[in-house]
């Protein structure tokens, strides 16, 4: 991840300070420099420093440092350290009162949790930081959070379209202000999704795919000028040129790739992170790859992948392993493939696994009170996810196979882990498609299936990205408000509009498509079977009125 969440320090990291000649507030200064650009030096300075901090009863420079520590713990991939620094600074910081590092840290923490694939804790700490900052009129921290929450959201590969949306509103602040580092964070990554875009479509759409492999070149170009204008910060400026080369690759310029990896590779010396060693690995691999050397192309990703051996985050793995099985098969070595695919799903699976285990240890933080029932959850999703892996990791276990919504088994079961406290308020939304037998009759199944993925795309992209849409039968969805009931009604209609307003002449020629939709906010103690059945009872309700309606319990 390219955090954005940085500030010029007092102290230039020149290799000749020495920590105890320092003192305090300058010793703070220097673990701030050095925390982005020198992580490795950072951890040995901040644990120092933490200690001086400790000695002398500071908590305002412990907070501050440990938050250092913990981002700079976080680029080195050790994430359990990482974790602990930055909780205990967030522990300090409620201690202290101050909101504004309260904010500061929540969003490290997202990053953090973001960064060895606990997606659900980073997208709820980044909302929170995005929120507090919003309250507090913080500029740089709200494009901060946004850049944050749009990485991540990048990170899942399931929300393309938001992720594009938080980065660009992140760069536009980042670009008001001024901030070199800011807008060479937002445009990295902006670049990189357009070449995974341009990537996915190079078989299906060459056209589109070009097109969108010259837009992320132009783009990451951008980013290597902000990236060159920083001050010692040769660890991004690495990341911005590794994107470079990926998009170079896209647009089949590979000496251009090879002159920009080069350099990106003479940097190794300097940067000292896990994740840039496997990004450089990954991309060198797909160069010699493009060139058709396929032999060395497997040496570089075998390179990459003893790098990440030891390593705690496994979805590392998952991108090297993802090439290496590409690699065999376009060599013909289908014996080596099937091991590596073998790998691969080992990986997955580790990566499940492991983003489970983690999820359950925030909530165990959280509900001491209910741990053994958190264990025994932790317990039946290895036993899930060793199931999908039976079934080689079938992502329609829990989604839509047509849409890429969650399934009716997803959505009961995010609704269960909602409606898990009574207290806690949680909205449901139903909709079905209005007469929606008249389309596969008239125009074919066919048709119909291009219909329900445009409806899901369209629910998608009026509900927040916190908020869970579902497809629950042949032509119904529903969808869980990640928070309470103040804008149902506003939600409702911007999906019933979205529907009614898109262009389905561009479908097929004379068909319309309306939604209607009935939505209940669950009330103290009620079970979640009573909440569906209202919600039901609502749909129906909008249904005998006329359809392409939309109906409410009056929250909202």
């Amino acid at each position: 991840m390219s955090h954005a969440e940085r500030s010029p320090g007092a102290v230039p990291p020149g290799s000749g300070v020495e920590v105890l000649d320092l003192d305090l507030p300058a010793l703070v200064a220097l673990v701030e420099a050095r925390s982005n650009s020198h992580p490795t030096a950072c951890v040995e300075i901040g644990e120092q420093a933490v200690e001086r901090a400790q000695a002398v009863g500071d908590p305002l420079s412990e907070m501050k440092i440990q938050y250092f520590l913990g981002f700079s713990r976080h680029l080195l991939s050790h994430d359990h350290a990482a974790l602990a620094a930055m909780e205990r600074a967030l522990a300090l910081a409620e201690e202290l009162g101050d909101r504004h590092w309260q904010a500061r840290i929540r969003g490290g923490l997202g990053a953090a949790h973001s960064g060895f694939g606990d997606n659900a804790s980073a997208i709820e700490l980044l909302e929170q930081s995005l929120a507090l900052r919003r309250e507090l009129g913080d500029t740089f921290g709200i494009a901060a959070a946004l850049n944050n929450l749009g990485v991540t959201f990048e990170e899942m590969g399931l929300f393309p379209d938001r992720a594009r949306e938080l980065l660009t509103e992140a760069f536009t602040l980042f670009d008001e202000l001024g901030n070199d580092h800011g807008r060479c964070a937002s445009l990295t990554h902006l670049a990189s999704l357009d070449t995974t875009a341009s990537e996915a479509l190079a078989e299906t759409d060459p056209v589109a795919s070009a097109g969108l492999a010259t837009h992320a070149l132009r783009t990451a170009r951008r980013a290597v000028a902000h990236a060159r204008a920083l001050a010692d910060n040769n660890r991004l400026l690495g990341e911005c040129l590794i994107r470079q080369a990926r998009a170079h690759l896209a647009c089949e310029e590979v000496e251009a790739a090879q002159v920009v990896l080069d350099e990106a590779e003479a940097l190794t010396s300097l940067v000292d992170t896990t994740h840039f060693l496997l990004r450089l690995a990954s991309t060198r691999g797909r160069l010699h790859r493009t060139r058709g050397d396929l032999r060395a192309a497997t040496e570089e990703i075998e390179r990459g992948l003893e790098i990440s051996d030891g390593v705690l985050r496994s979805f590392e793995r998952v991108e090297l392993l993802t090439e290496l099985v590409a690699i065999h098969e376009e060599r013909g070595a289908y014996a080596d493939a099937l091991a590596a695919h073998r790998q691969l799903l080992t990986a997955t699976l580790q990566q499940r696994q492991d983003a489970a285990e983690r999820r359950a240890r925030v909530i165990n933080a959280q509900l001491d009170v209910e741990r053994s029932r958190v264990e025994a959850e932790v317990e039946r999703l290895r036993a899930a996810q060793l199931e999908v892996a039976n079934r080689e990791l079938a992502y329609d276990a829990t989604h839509d196979s047509l849409t890429g919504l969650l399934n009716r088994r997803g959505f009961d079961a995010a609704l269960a882990a909602r409606t898990h406290h009574d207290g806690e308020a949680v909205t449901v939304l139903v909709g079905d498609l209005d007469n929606f037998k008249v389309v596969n009759d008239s125009w074919s199944h066919a048709i119909g299936d291009r219909v329900l993925r445009e409806v899901a795309l369209l629910a998608g992209g009026a509900v927040r990205g916190t908020d869970q849409v579902a497809r629950v039968g042949g032509e119904e969805i529903a969808v869980i408000l990640a928070e309470g009931s103040t804008e149902v009604r506003a939600v409702c209609e911007r999906i019933r509009g979205a529907v009614e307003g898109f262009d389905w002449g561009s479908i097929a020629p004379g068909i319309t498509v309306t939604i209607s939709i009935g939505a209940a906010t669950r009330r103290p103690g009620e079970s979640v079977a009573t909440l569906l059945d209202r919600a039901d009872g609502l749909l129906y309700e909008a249904k005998q009125a006329g359809r392409n309606l939309v109906r409410t319990d009056g929250v909202g």
